[in-house]
């Protein structure tokens, strides 16, 4: 098996939505929907990652408060290691702060209907398990 890319994803939650964006033109599965999150920068823990790369894409400051899960999806273009984190916007900022562009909040039970990358179906799973539970 190759060797995986590691990414860090942060599923930030906020008065019960979730901040999804779309993928970018000239990216693979541009288009698709996403979280915020990218690669693992050297010996940078996916905790630290999922952080960084949200503040980066959405110009929010989140706290990381579970591991969702990880898992490994092998791409045309390569294979992924997703650490999916569970986070919140920082005490400090309002429910549903206003995100960077394509970013933006949608109710968790609407989940379903976005078309997201196959490596994010288990974590969906989990995600539709909590909005129905």
């Amino acid at each position: 098996m190759p060797i995986a890319t590691k990414v860090a994803i942060a599923v930030v939650e906020s008065a019960g939505n979730i901040l999804v964006g779309i993928r970018p033109t000239g990216v693979p599965l541009a288009g698709m929907d996403e979280f915020p999150g990218g690669k693992c920068e050297g010996d940078e823990t996916p905790r630290s990652c999922a952080v960084r790369e949200c503040r980066e894409e959405t110009g929010l400051l989140v706290v990381p408060r579970e591991h969702l899960i990880t898992t490994t999806h092998e791409y045309d273009y390569g294979t992924l290691e997703l650490h999916f984190w569970r986070c919140v916007l920082s005490p400090d900022l309002p429910d549903c702060a206003a995100a960077k562009k394509p970013f933006h909040w949608v109710n968790v039970a609407t989940l379903s209907q976005f078309n997201f990358p196959a490596a994010n179906q288990e974590v969906l799973g989990i995600l539709s398990q909590v909005s129905t539970g």
